[in-house]
C-alpha cells in the first residue's frame, strides 16, 4: 500500500477540503471521481460479532438473519444501547473482523484504475479504534487514500462534491443511503443486508440480490469503473 494515505478524525465538513493533502486533492480532481465507502457491514463483517455478543448477553440464540432493523430493535429494545456501550467502542473486538467477500479484490482493482478511495466510518473516534481500523485494512490488503471517522456522513459527502467530481458512495446503512440519495449527482450503492432489504428507491443501486452469499462487490466494481473519467 502507498504511504500517502492518512486519517481524519471528526473533521468539520465545512473545512474538510482544506484538510486534504495536495496529493489526495489533485487525485480526486484529475480522476473526476471519488469512491466513498463505509467500513462495517460493507468492508468488514462486523454483524457477526454483534449477534454473537447479543446472543451471549441475552442468553438466547441470535442470528444475523434476525436483524431486520438497523437499530436492532427487533432483537431487543435495549440491544443498540448495550452494543453502543460495550461493543462498538471495543477496539479488540474489531481487530480481526472477517472481510466481506470480494471487497479486497474489487477495491484493489478500483485503486489500480486510479480511483481515489475514501473510507468513511461512523466508528467511535477513539485512538485505539483508529489504530485498529487502519491496521485491519493494511493486514487485509484494503487500499484507501483517506480514512475519515465521522457520523456526519451526508455533510462529508456534500463537501467532497464541492470538488466538482462524481461521488459514488457504498453503504449498508439505509438511513445514510436515503440521505445521500437526496443529494444531486451522487451515485448511491446500497450494500445488501438483512436490515435494508425493504429499501426500494429508483436511482439507488443495490449491490447484491440478497444478504446471504451475494457478490455485491462485483456490482460496486462495475458501477465505479463505468463512471471513470466520465464528466
Amino acid at each position: 500500500m502507498d504511504e500517502h494515505y492518512r486519517e481524519l478524525v471528526a473533521p468539520d465538513p465545512e473545512l474538510l477540503l482544506e484538510l486534504f493533502s495536495d496529493e489526495i486533492f489533485n487525485k480526486i480532481v484529475e480522476s473526476n471521481i471519488c469512491l466513498v465507502v463505509d467500513d462495517d457491514g460493507t468492508i468488514s463483517d462486523s454483524l457477526s460479532i454483534y449477534v454473537k455478543w447479543l446472543s451471549r448477553k441475552l442468553r438466547r440464540p441470535v442470528q444475523a438473519e434476525d436483524c431486520k432493523r438497523y437499530d436492532f430493535l427487533d432483537i431487543d429494545p435495549q440491544a443498540l444501547g448495550m452494543l453502543k456501550t460495550e461493543v462498538f467502542p471495543n477496539a479488540k473486538l474489531h481487530k480481526d473482523l472477517p472481510i466481506i467477500k470480494g471487497a479486497a479484490e474489487a477495491l484493489g482493482k478500483i485503486a489500480k484504475a486510479g480511483v481515489p478511495i475514501v473510507i468513511l466510518t461512523a466508528r467511535p473516534m477513539l485512538r485505539s479504534m483508529i489504530a485498529v481500523t487502519k491496521k485491519h485494512k493494511e493486514d487485509n490488503n484494503i487500499p484507501f487514500d483517506l480514512l475519515i471517522f465521522s457520523r456526519r456522513k451526508r455533510e462529508i459527502i456534500k463537501a467532497i462534491k464541492k470538488l466538482g467530481c462524481q461521488v459514488v458512495i457504498v453503504d449498508d446503512d439505509p438511513n445514510v443511503a436515503i440521505e445521500a440519495y437526496r443529494l444531486k449527482d451522487v451515485t448511491v450503492i446500497l450494500f445488501s443486508a438483512f436490515y435494508n432489504m425493504h429499501i426500494e428507491r429508483e436511482g439507488i443501486v443495490r449491490a447484491g440480490d440478497g444478504p446471504v452469499n451475494h457478490d455485491g462487490w462485483s456490482v460496486v466494481l462495475k458501477e465505479v469503473l463505468k463512471r471513470l473519467n466520465k464528466p
